[in-house]
């Protein structure tokens, strides 16, 4: 697609990410947009960038599982913009998700809106009757505007939310970015810890690993994983129940190990049926980089015993023996208490909001 200067060259997944040939050469130049439009919004944190390996593992991970688009806008020839849509294979299938980035210097000329109506006539054509947007929102002077759930805001005025409107989008959640120093709370980590277990033992007990899952857990952490999908707050979202199997977790994993990144689990197992039934996750590449801190999850038949607790200790501690001046991120819904709660007594601060955005079109 082109007009008016701008080129739109989709992105395919390459057979490496390090390589001479075309697919690796456009996938380093989509990242490098990617984080170019990402350091800026984060006033020249770079921590905030992922590297080309990460990129390349996640969607080859991806394949069979989910329709991506990927795209590159060139202004004039050179790359200004980055664009991308994902829609499920598997389950949500009619649920899309976008977004668009554009280099602060080519913005106010069209590339946003070249990326985003191409985004969306392709996805609608594939079957997406329902469109959802994430972004990132700091704090800012003036107006804002909150979403049904009456939990957290975001600024008014952003190009951002000006941006997601005009193309008729709904503030439907605000999930808050949290980060914690592990040099800063390692002290009280062992209080926490002990507090948790004198609710869980010995009904329930806390293990961990590094890398991938072992065999004797897989089926019962994927039946849980599933339960993520449904059990998480999601306002006014529109999702679909996923259905988790071994294959499917060990796909996941594989996107973490194979992008050069550390995964650290904990769990939490009931004596009496030796079944998962709580999980956290945290992975990182090291060496300074964060570490995210990816789902976390009681079973619903087993909350109110500290559980959350629990797991998050058992592996930030696991962490630190692996890594003591960690940096870890996560994210949550605004409205989900229970799990802020577990977060803000860890250490947790926030550091940004981002935006769950929706709109829904006619089938």
């Amino acid at each position: 697609m082109s007009a008016a200067g701008i080129e739109i060259v989709d992105v395919p997944v390459p057979e490496t990410w390090d390589g001479d040939d075309e697919g690796a050469r456009l996938l380093r130049t989509l990242v490098d947009v990617r984080n170019a439009v990402v350091v800026d919004g984060w006033g020249g944190d770079a921590s905030h960038a992922v590297t080309y390996q990460e990129a390349w593992a996640q969607w080859r991970r991806q394949e069979g599982e989910s329709q991506e688009l990927r795209t590159i806008a060139l202004l004039d020839g050179e790359p200004v913009g980055r664009g991308y849509a994902c829609r499920g294979l598997l389950e949500a299938t009619t649920l899309a998700e976008v977004d668009v980035m554009v280099v602060p210097g080519a913005r106010g000329r069209g590339v946003g809106a070249a990326l985003a109506d191409d985004l969306i006539a392709r996805m609608r054509a594939s079957g997406a009757t329902t469109f959802q947007a994430w972004a990132d929102h700091h704090p800012a002077p003036g107006p804002t505007i909150a979403p049904p759930t009456g939990h957290g805001a975001v600024p008014a005025d952003s190009p951002q939310v000006r941006m997601l409107q005009r193309y008729g989008f709904a503030l439907e959640q605000v999930e808050r970015m949290s980060e914690l120093r592990l040099a800063d709370v390692r002290a009280g980590l062992e209080a926490h810890g002990a507090e948790a277990e004198a609710l869980a033992l010995p009904r329930y007990r806390a293990e961990t690993w590094t890398g991938r899952t072992p065999e004797h857990r897989l089926a019962s952490l994927a039946a849980l994983h599933s339960r993520m999908s449904v059990d998480a707050p999601s306002a006014g979202l529109e999702h679909e129940a996923e259905a988790w199997d071994a294959e499917r977790l060990r796909r996941y994993e594989a996107s973490q190990v194979d992008g050069g990144r550390t995964l650290l689990r904990a769990i939490a197992v009931d004596a009496a049926t030796d079944e998962v039934v709580a999980y956290t996750t945290l992975t990182g590449s090291g060496g300074g980089a964060p570490w995210y801190q990816h789902d976390t999850l009681v079973h619903g038949d087993h909350r109110g015993h500290r559980l959350g607790m629990l797991v998050k200790v058992a592996n930030l501690l696991a962490l630190d023996a692996h890594e003591p001046a960690a940096i870890v991120r996560t994210w949550n819904a605004e409205e989900n208490r229970p799990m802020l709660a577990v977060n803000e007594a860890l250490g947790f601060v926030a550091i940004c909001g981002e935006g769950a955005w929706q709109r829904k079109d006619a089938a």
